[in-house]
């Protein structure tokens, strides 16, 4: 079998490692020149690291096995990391259950109400049923509008901005879930945990493994069109559908898949695919209308020469500061080895896909940033405090779940159309991270490892790729 995944994120990479593993012949097609998506890392000067900002919790069973099976799982490192909030004009400590008891912006009878609706929440509600309530009112029916509108409602405008009252409560519930799961065996709970020298390690021994197992890569590849053919499975034998994939830049010409797995956001689907296809791109995102929305982030980056906080996150809860929060990885990682003692901070700024923002210069973006968000918590903050200033943009961050009715489709598909959708939302109750991605490519996999293997026996050996 010929498969062509299309999208080199860390979703992609997982099923080419999986299905690789299984003998069948792999393609991945990226229009970026590098691998990783979202994972992806950045050249800082003094020090490579990611892009975003990204952690592993010790409930990631999914991703910290991957991270053992590439033989990483000694650069594994795990930090009591703590958390901050800042309301009411100043910074609080929300580490632990003690802090939680201090926290002066609620009343004890309104903490003890909060914290008993999300025990609640977690281990009774409904996930199907939540679909169909807003966070907002989900929220506000559990621990009062008091308590939503001091804590809640600013954490909800600051992640969500116009989708704040539209978010549907199953995106909250299923934060919820990951942040209370039961550590995976061997870990600790109360800690997080990151890989020496960060995501460019784990796509690096990735990637070079992959090509060691045969797959291919084609990265800054640009597609033009994705299309059904039919090809002769042999003589005497009736068609079997293939689809057709050519790239824009002309470096090949189309070449036939058996199997075409397309990563990427639906909308990209529809706007590749042509008229053979395009009942398969409408189908899917009936199925699973979390398609249809996506919340995007511009994310400046601040290389420091000394830490702003002693907090791994800061949840901002303050209208005034123009930021979705702070994290400052370095507070997380080890600073003398991984970014040469600089200060990393991450001031990431969500919004709609669509925004006019991603179409704004860098200098720009920074200012804003700093301006009208980090300056109002340290008006002190000197630009010659700055050592290096970064501005990341992506358009689609996460397939987000709007108030409507639960999905139809199944979370995990089987394999039954040469062209198949396989991206973030098929995590119909999920907060996007890269254990769920790895999980969902290992589910994919797993339930279709027999159809994929029986394929995979009779492949004929696609032609070569031929060069730019």
């Amino acid at each position: 079998m010929a498969t062509a995944i299309v999208g080199g994120g860390v979703l992609g990479l997982t099923l080419a490692w999986r299905l690789s593993a299984l003998g069948v012949r792999v393609d991945v097609i990226e229009a970026q020149p590098f691998v990783g998506g979202l994972a992806a890392p950045r050249d800082y000067g003094e020090f490579r690291w990611d892009r975003f900002y990204h952690c592993l919790l010790p409930s990631d069973a999914h991703l910290i096995g991957l991270v053992k099976e590439l033989g990483l799982g000694d650069e594994l490192r795990w930090t009591a990391a703590r958390t901050g909030y800042f309301g009411g004009g100043r910074f609080h400590e929300m580490t632990g259950g003690r802090d939680y008891l201090r926290f002066p912006l609620l009343s004890f009878l309104q903490k003890a109400r909060l914290g008993a609706a999300l025990a609640w929440a977690t281990r009774f509600a409904d996930p199907a049923a939540l679909y169909e309530v807003s966070a907002a009112d989900w929220l506000t029916r559990l621990c009062g509008r008091r308590t939503f509108e001091i804590f809640w409602q600013p954490l909800l405008r600051a992640k969500f901005g116009v989708f704040h009252d539209r978010v549907a409560a199953v995106f909250l519930w299923a934060t919820l879930q990951r942040l209370w799961k039961p550590p995976a065996a061997g870990q600790k709970r109360g800690t997080l945990g990151y890989v020496r020298g960060g995501y460019d390690a784990i796509l690096g021994r990735l990637q070079a493994q992959l090509v060691a197992r045969g797959v291919r890569f084609e990265l800054g590849a640009s597609i033009e069109r994705i299309g059904l053919s039919a090809a002769a499975a042999g003589t005497g034998a009736p068609p079997r559908a293939t689809v057709d994939l050519a790239l824009a830049d002309g470096r090949r010409d189309a070449r036939s898949y058996d199997q075409v797995l397309f990563t990427a956001p639906a909308g990209e689907a529809r706007r590749l695919t042509d008229e053979t296809l395009r009942p398969e791109v409408e189908r899917f995102t009936a199925e699973h209308p979390a398609a249809a929305t996506y919340l995007g982030v511009v994310c400046t980056v601040l290389v420091l020469a000394r830490p702003l906080t002693p907090y791994y996150v800061v949840n901002l809860a303050d209208e005034r500061v123009e930021l979705t929060g702070l994290i400052e990885m370095t507070n997380l990682i080890d600073a003398p080895s991984q970014s040469a003692g600089r200060s990393l901070v991450y001031l990431p700024r969500y919004c709609d896909s669509a925004d006019p923002v991603f179409g704004e210069r860098d200098a720009t973006i920074v200012e804003s940033a700093l301006d009208r968000g980090v300056r109002r918590l340290f008006p002190d903050l000197r630009d010659d405090a700055i050592v290096g200033r970064f501005v990341h943009r992506a358009r689609h961050v996460q397939a987000l779940p709007t108030v409507r009715p639960a999905p139809r489709g199944e979370a995990v598909p089987p394999l039954s159309r040469p062209f198949q959708i396989v991206n973030s939302a098929l995590l119909n109750a999920a907060t996007l991270n890269n254990d769920e991605i790895v999980g969902l490519a290992d589910a994919f996999v797993a339930k279709n490892a027999a159809g994929l293997a029986a394929a995979a026996s009779g492949a004929r050996a696609p032609a070569p790729l031929s060069g730019p």
